[in-house]
């Protein structure tokens, strides 16, 4: 395994930024308040030749709620595991009893220990920096996230500090697809991460809107390696005027549109609401592969899968087809059914079908169902190819592209992908006017 690397502070002394400072790229929401991160992310990162899980957390407090706890104990959790603790403090401000609390924590854990004092850009104040020499942890590594300032100089202290010996798994971030799971609020979206991985990574409770960050890790099952991420849950009330949520919404979107495949979560209990239509529609037009993981089946005695299969696809026409499971992320139901459809869909997705099928195809269909006449001309489609895998696309040449209507295109789609068993697969079929196409890209 990875040596594990654990940030750790008060809230708000810049935990987030220097996270995202030292991996190059912005993975953590920032924002000037405390409270802001709650689940614990990590990333592995390589630095002067040594790979390492870097971690950050939502920092240590005294917790004032359920949900504080909750984070805490995933806080005391992850410590157990690290190798080595980067404790942050404010170069902005005399240390606080707060500071003073993290220190008795962290050194309780026993792990070792780099004292790092961020906001240090221009003149330090000689207190400060004397109370920090005094906390024990020897010389302390002056950064600015927000400057990018001695960061090299942290990484170099880092590595300095890792143990040898340590297996480096530089396959560990390699993967074959990669999952976004999205979702309204409070459907359970962060409960299925946990399932999958096998262990609690993500924040759960009933309280909605706690995943605020998304989530990422690695997981592998049957022989498929999946790059898995937990997002911020849609919600029905307006978020313009709140920027932690508009931030967690783009967030969510950008996530989408880098992954592959898309898990919708649904719960049971309102699977019929406008708002999962909305949510599935955003995923169509992406032109993701997705999955309906209805959850929280437990809390229903009797419901009819049939019934709810009908329905959602008659709210929903568009997707007939998309795979739909039926599962309880607290019972741990339905998980080895949806593992082996994402591999079936894996290969679904990278198939390239032959040039003579596919034009098999539309020979039926034209003899079958041609396209209407267009002032008294015959409408041909003449030839069909595959161009591309993941999502597959396909052009088709014609005399008269331009005129083909919107209904006619979508009987073709499903045809096509009932034909050759792509339900639930997004297409791409680009219409062209005739020509010779084996010079076509």
């Amino acid at each position: 395994m990875l040596n594990k690397v654990i940030i750790l502070g008060k809230p708000n002394v810049g935990k987030s930024s220097l996270f995202n400072v030292m991996l190059g790229k912005k993975m953590a929401i920032e924002d000037n308040f405390s409270g802001l991160t709650r689940d614990l992310k990590y990333k592995k990162i390589k630095a002067f030749d040594k790979n390492f899980d870097l971690i950050d957390s939502p920092g240590i407090f005294k917790p004032k709620s359920a949900i504080e706890k909750k984070i805490q104990e995933k806080n005391n959790n992850f410590l157990k595991k690290c190798t080595l603790i980067i404790f942050v403090i404010d170069g902005k401000e005399p240390l606080t009893t707060q500071d003073y609390d993290v220190v008795r924590r962290i050194r309780k854990s026993g792990k070792k220990i780099i004292l790092v004092i961020n906001k240090s850009e221009g003149k330090l104040d000689a207190k400060i920096l004397n109370d920090s020499f005094n906390l024990g942890f020897g010389e302390p590594v002056m950064v600015s996230a927000s400057h990018n300032q001695g960061i090299d100089q942290l990484l170099l202290t880092i590595t300095e500090k890792l143990p040898e010996g340590i297996i480096e798994d530089e396959d560990l971030e390699k993967f074959d697809i990669s999952i976004a799971i999205v979702g309204k609020t409070n459907s359970g979206k962060s409960s299925i991460l946990n399932v999958l991985k096998g262990e609690e990574i993500s924040l759960t409770g009933e309280m909605p809107n706690l995943t605020r960050d998304s989530v990422e890790t690695f997981i592998k099952a049957k022989n498929i390696k999946l790059k898995i991420i937990d997002t911020a849950g849609f919600t029905k009330t307006r978020i313009k005027d709140n920027l932690v949520e508009k931030l967690s919404m783009d967030i969510t979107k950008k996530k989408i549109r880098l992954s592959k495949f898309i898990l919708i979560v649904i719960d049971i209990e309102d699977y019929f609401e406008k708002l999962h239509s909305k949510i599935i529609k955003l995923v169509y037009e992406e032109n993701r592969c997705m999955f309906l993981l209805i959850n929280k089946i437990d809390k229903i005695k009797n419901y009819s899968k049939k019934n709810i299969i009908e329905r959602i696809y008659n709210l929903n026409p568009r997707i007939k087809g998309v795979p739909i499971y039926f599962v309880s992320a607290k019972e741990k139901i339905g998980f080895d059914s949806l593992i082996e459809g994402i591999n079936s869909q894996i290969k679904l997705w990278s198939r390239r079908i032959s040039t003579g099928r596919l034009n098999n195809w539309l020979n039926m269909i034209m003899k079958k169902n041609p396209p209407p006449m267009h002032r008294g001309n015959i409408v041909k489609l003449k030839f069909i190819m595959q161009v591309n895998t993941s999502p597959p696309k396909f052009n088709i040449f014609m005399n008269y592209p331009e005129i083909l209507k919107d209904p006619y295109k979508r009987y073709l789609e499903n045809n096509l992908k009932k034909y050759f068993g792509m339900d639930g697969l997004p297409l791409k079929i680009i219409f062209k006017k005739s020509e010779n196409p084996f010079n076509a890209k």
